[in-house]
Parts: structure tokens; sequence; C-alpha cells
């Protein structure tokens, strides 16, 4: 018999019985519709993760300043018993590593620690002074307006991000260059709006799309290097002379070394007091792909359980199947159709069962990220090779599961059978 009129008397034989034919693929729907949806969510949270760490930049190393804890090992010998604290990242730290190996720039920024206030709400926005090439380096782009330039260091001129720009303005203005923002007894006029669309969150700083930025020399200029603050009725005076290093490496390959530079230097240089945090992006970009991968593997082998549960019943189903059909094998059989036909033929009823089963499963695994999307607001992304897979895997479970009860079909002896039917 040709292999055509095979395959169409199998899909003939399938299409008889379409209840069946649909309750033995449930396994197989049910089991590709979780390989699909579970991928997708997990390649979908992936790429989600791992594009907020290329946001920062792989060629950098994010060094911040951290305020030490008021008690234990950190707590510097000016803390103890004064109320003038003095930590964190320093304009020598900054010559030294500005000299050292594969450091090719260091774009800085200073919390002025100033409140931001509109009427008299404080907003979560914050004052920074920042070198001209921060707007580069924090992977941001202007929006309105221009980025700050070398004269504005003398002049009260600042950028503001698009998330400040809301929260200054209770109805948000269309064009907002010109505007006011009042800091203390200061006015600054806005020149420029900047937003970071990488969803970037620098360490020390934040994100860019809530601050205010000014130029550092305005920012020293005008308010030093001093905050005074008042908390529970205790004046606390910090001294601080920079708030986040922004290290750009000139060769990716050596990033390692030179932050382990960096860590040993400040170490040795602070007294062993733990004021500053050091985040290398590629690293944590690795540390993140593996974890990725590792979810993923796990998350497809226990999709793959409800595979090999389907593809069970699928061959308990068609052993039923060659014992209700034994008249037909031992009339095929009679008729002169070999072993190897009969073979055929029940392996692609099998196989015909599994590929509809995955097509399906396919569609229900699409249906079900685009409503996780939807509703549980979760990146998913949808890969053609899953899809791919997902089918070529109803293929081959349909030949494994398929494969012995089209062999048991085959050994039928014709004369048996049609003398007990």
């Amino acid at each position: 018999m040709r292999i055509g009129d095979q395959l169409w008397l199998s899909f003939h034989n399938l299409m008889l019985h379409k209840v069946r034919s649909i309750l033995t693929s449930l396994g197989i729907i049910f089991g590709v519709g979780s390989v699909i949806a579970m991928l997708s969510i997990s390649e979908g949270a992936k790429r989600e993760a791992l594009s907020q760490i290329e946001a920062m930049g792989v060629d950098k190393i994010i060094v911040s300043t951290r305020k030490p804890p008021p008690t234990g090992k950190d707590v510097s010998e000016n803390t103890t018993n004064s109320n003038l604290e003095t930590y964190g990242l320093t304009r020598q730290d900054y010559e030294h590593i500005s000299k050292m190996d594969n450091v090719k720039s260091i774009a800085t920024a200073r919390n002025s620690r100033k409140s931001i206030l509109r009427g008299t709400t404080q907003l979560d926005v914050s004052l920074f002074g920042v070198t001209l090439d921060f707007l580069e380096e924090s992977r941001s782009e202007i929006v309105e307006g221009r980025w700050l330039s070398p004269v504005d260091r003398d002049r009260n001129v600042c950028v503001i991000g698009v998330d400040a720009k809301r929260a200054l303005f209770s109805i948000t203005k269309r064009n907002t260059l010109g505007n006011i923002v009042t800091v203390g007894d200061d006015a600054f006029t806005i020149v420029g709006v900047l937003e970071n669309r990488r969803g970037t969150v620098i360490e020390g700083v934040g994100s860019p799309n809530t601050g205010i930025f000014i130029s550092l020399i305005a920012s020293e200029s005008l308010y030093g290097k001093m905050a005074v603050q008042r908390v529970s009725g205790r004046t606390s005076i910090e001294i601080v002379d920079y708030d986040c290093f922004i290290v750009k490496v000139l060769d990716v390959s050596y990033i390692d070394y030179t932050a382990k530079r960096i860590a040993a230097y400040l170490s040795k240089m602070h007294n062993h007091v733990k004021d500053w945090e050091m985040v290398v992006p590629l690293d944590i970009l690795k540390q993140r792909e593996q974890t990725q991968n590792i979810f993923t593997i796990v998350m497809s082998s226990i999709a793959g359980i409800s595979l090999l549960v389907g593809g069970i019943g699928i061959m308990n189903i068609m052993l039923a199947n060659v014992y209700e059909r034994r008249k037909e094998i031992g009339t095929s059989r009679a008729l002169g159709a070999q072993k190897i036909d009969i073979i055929r033929q029940f392996l692609f009823e099998t196989i015909f069962l599994t590929s509809i089963g995955g097509a399906i499963g396919v569609g229900i695994g699409l249906l079900i990220a685009k409503v996780v999307t939807r509703y549980a607001n979760w990146p998913v992304a949808f890969s053609i090779w899953f899809i791919l897979l997902a089918l070529v895997i109803s293929a081959v479970i349909g030949i494994i599961f398929g494969t012995y009860p089209a062999w048991k079909a085959a050994q039928q002896n014709p004369i048996d059978v049609l003398r007990a039917e």
C-alpha cells in the first residue's frame, strides 16, 4: 500500500471517532500548552531582567556611597560621640581610580540631600550635581531642550527627569522649558528634560527619571559637601564628596580585575569601613543568565512530565484500539497487507494524534501567555523555536509511544483473528 493512501486512511480512521481522538490527545494538548506557556513566561522574565542589567552597561563598574550603620564594625570614630558624619567616596578616591589601568572615564554624581517641595508636600525627587558625561554613561537621552553644558557651571539651570516633571507639576505641561524649580532659597531654570527608556536604576542615584540635575561644580558652589538634616529633634551633619562613580573600562575582558583593584584600594583607604558598595553589571548579567536558564530547565521538566503522561495515555488507548480492530487487521492481512503496512498505519495514526494535539496545545499555550500578560502584567516572549520544538516533541512522542501498539497490531495472525471474529 502506498504511503499516501496509508496517511489518508489513518486520518480517516481518526475522524470516524472524533471525540475519542480529542480525549486521547488531551494529555498532549495540555502538556504542550504548559510547555509553551512556561517557556514564554520564563523567556519574558529573563529578557526583562537582562535588559535592565544591560541598561547599566556591561562595560561599567558602579561604585556608590553607603552610609555606615550607627553601631557595629562599620562605625567610624568621628560618628561615635558626634552628630558630624564623614563617609563615602572622596575626591582622593576619584583621582586614584581615574589613573588605574583599564579605566577610560568616571562619571560622578552627588546628592545635595535637599528637600524638594511642591507647596508643603515633599516629593520623592532628589537634586544631583553631576559631571557632563553623566547623561551618556547613564544611558539616558534628552526629550526636551538640552543637556548641561560647560557654561552652566555659573548658572542656576537644571535638567529634570520625566517622572520628576510629573511630580513637580500637578498638570503635566507639554513644554516645561523655562519654568522654575525652587530648592530652598535657590531657583533653577529648566533647560531640558531627560528620559531613561531602559529602566536603568543606578546605585547611589536611583532612576534618572526621578532626578533633578545641575552641574557638579554649581552644586559644590551652592551647597558644598555638607548637608544638614534634622531628624527626631537631632541635627545631623553629613559630609559626602560623591554618591556615585560610574567607571567605564577600556577592555571588558579585564573588568573583573579592574573591579578587584578598585575594591582593594577602597577597602584599604577607608580603613576597612564599608561605607561604599560596588556593582559590576556584567557579573550580575552572567549570574542572572545562569539563574534564568536553570529556572527554564526546571519549568520545562515539569511541563515535560505532562507530555510523558500524555504519551503513556495514548499508548494505552492505541493498545485498546488494536484489540477493537482485530477484524480490520485480519481482513487487511488476508487481502495482502504486509506487517510493515499495519505498523505504518497505526504509527501514522498515533503521530496524527500527537501532532494535532501538539498544534492545539501550541494555540492554548500562546493564549495562556497572552492572558498572563494582560491580567498579571508579567512580561512574556514568544519564539518560533519554542513552537517548532513543541511540535517536533509531539511527533517524537507519537513515534515512541506508538511503535509498540503498531508492532502489536502487526503480530496479529489473520487466520486466528478471522476465525475468532
